[in-house]
């Protein structure tokens, strides 16, 4: 157990979920994340904000108001991303009317935002391509990212949903691989003096890796965790592994990263 002294010693602590997948009829997903979610609630006095990596809601359910009541009853503040089940104008629409104190994107088609509220700046990037599970990032995004990392005073956390490297999983390697990938490692590298962390999800599992020297971490499913398919399967399997997330502390210098799982 953490204690409250431990982690109150950071500057900023921050929780880390992903791929929730939510759809009210799906019982088992239900339970796992009320499961992630009351894990949360338990630390909640020693986190200062929710980091939510993307695909809040599963492809075939498109009602934000039920799984954001849920998020919301943790009285946290939250940051989120969209995911590929997620669609951009949907979560756009559903934060203006639900949660309206999340930050505003800078258009209307994607939420890329900013938040400059926390000791490490945040910055986030909207993936989302219809029916393509790899995304897109456009070249205005990449812009978008590039000035504000160059402008920032602060050092920064970057969020998008998909693991942005090949993870060496043959089911998202696959169909995840896409042309933005390059473009923004190049990024990352370049400013990985500024940047602490790239935060993500999309892989239903936890991965860590870097870009140049900067660290990035795909977090846990707080639904369903994946197999480990190091060669080909037919279909990607549901495994029973436990589901997760990470509380990441910042000591004004450097993250510690805690893996939660249940």
């Amino acid at each position: 157990m953490f204690t409250a002294f431990y982690l109150r010693s950071f500057k900023l602590n921050f929780f880390h979920i992903s791929d929730l997948h939510f759809n009210p009829d799906d019982k088992r997903g239900c339970e796992n994340i009320d499961k992630v979610l009351h894990s949360i609630n338990i630390y909640k006095n020693k986190g200062d904000v929710l980091l939510i990596s993307g695909d809040i809601l599963n492809k075939d359910y498109s009602d934000y108001k039920p799984i954001f009541e849920k998020i919301m009853a943790l009285d946290l503040p939250f940051l989120c991303c969209t995911g590929n089940h997620d669609v951009s104008k949907n979560l756009i629409s559903a934060l203006k009317n639900f949660y309206p104190q999340h930050p505003h994107p800078i258009s209307s088609e994607k939420l890329d935002y900013v938040s400059n509220d926390y000791d490490l700046k945040i910055i986030t990037l909207d993936s989302f391509k219809e029916n393509v599970p790899g995304g897109d990032i456009s070249c205005q995004q990449l812009f978008f990212l590039e000035k504000e990392l160059y402008l920032s005073q602060k050092l920064v956390i970057v969020m998008i949903h998909q693991f942005p490297l090949d993870a060496k999983l043959t089911f998202f390697d696959k169909t995840t691989a896409a042309p933005w990938r390059n473009a923004f490692c190049q990024i990352i590298t370049k400013y990985q003096d500024k940047i602490k962390l790239v935060v993500c999800g999309h892989l239903h599992n936890s991965v860590i890796s870097h870009i140049g020297e900067t660290p990035i971490i795909s977090s846990f499913s707080a639904n369903w965790q994946a197999d480990f398919d190091f060669s080909p399967l037919a279909n990607l399997q549901n495994i029973s592994r436990p589901i997760g997330y990470y509380i990441h502390s910042y000591n004004a210098q450097n993250i510690i990263s805690y893996a939660v799982t249940l």
